[in-house]
């Protein structure tokens, strides 16, 4: 009796990140496939998914419906009442389409702009009643992880790669509380730009190309998912 809870506590012990949160045979093409639901994401904000000032637990929300006042000015944001495209980027969101859909229906906020306060508060600044998908949300439900791994902990489910030049589809350049963005292809047969797909943390889901010397430059590191199928 005594060998086999010493047994079972040794399985339990043994267990990783990784076999807490992988998806058994992610392919490459799968994973941006999932992004692309997101990317392409069609939607139209009605006046109650805006919202600039606290909710009713006291949090602030700030949608990036409007370039400048609050976070970069040069975001690609959401226009009311018209037609757009892209999940909109909300701090510690998790949502699928589907769910960001049946948010703003329900009047929720349509996304929730990154701010320095917010970084500092953490989950604490996480508010409810908004919906839609951060930088490290995005990534987790495109590598269909069990549960929403953080910039901080999404290491823990990858290897390191030798150098950015070793990037392939459905990798990832991530800043540890930071950024991270999904790697679609290079751009060029030098390796120095390359698409993206990410949340970016003042405006939505959206494809970005990058000069790939100046992530690395700026602290980014290359990830490979462990789960991930070649």
């Amino acid at each position: 009796m005594l060998s086999q809870l010493l047994r079972t506590l040794l399985v339990l012990a043994a267990l990783t990140p990784l076999a807490r949160t992988a998806h058994a045979d992610l392919s490459r093409a799968e994973a941006l496939k999932i992004a692309e639901t997101y990317i392409a994401h069609p939607w139209t904000a009605a006046p109650a998914n805006l919202r600039h000032g606290k909710d009713k637990a006291g949090i602030e929300i700030h949608t990036p419906d409007r370039p400048g006042g609050h976070g970069d000015p040069a975001a690609d944001c959401w226009t009311p009442g018209e037609k757009n495209t892209g999940v909109a980027y909300k701090w510690g969101g998790y949502d699928t389409p589907a769910s960001y859909d049946t948010g703003l229906r329900a009047g929720k906020a349509a996304g929730d702009v990154y701010t320095a306060e917010k970084r500092r508060l953490g989950g604490a600044a996480v508010s409810g009643e908004a919906v839609g998908i951060d930088c490290s949300g995005f990534v987790s439900r495109c590598w269909k992880l069990a549960q929403r791994q953080s910039t901080s902990t999404l290491p823990s489910v990858c290897r390191k790669l030798p150098s950015a030049d070793a990037l392939q589809p459905a990798d990832a350049m991530n800043t540890a509380g930071g950024h991270v963005l999904l790697f679609v292809r290079w751009l060029d047969a030098e390796k120095t730009r390359a698409l993206f797909y990410e949340a970016a943390p003042f405006s939505k889901t959206r494809a970005t190309e990058r000069t790939v010397a100046e992530m690395v430059g700026q602290g980014y590191q290359p990830l490979r998912y462990r789960g991930i199928v070649d």
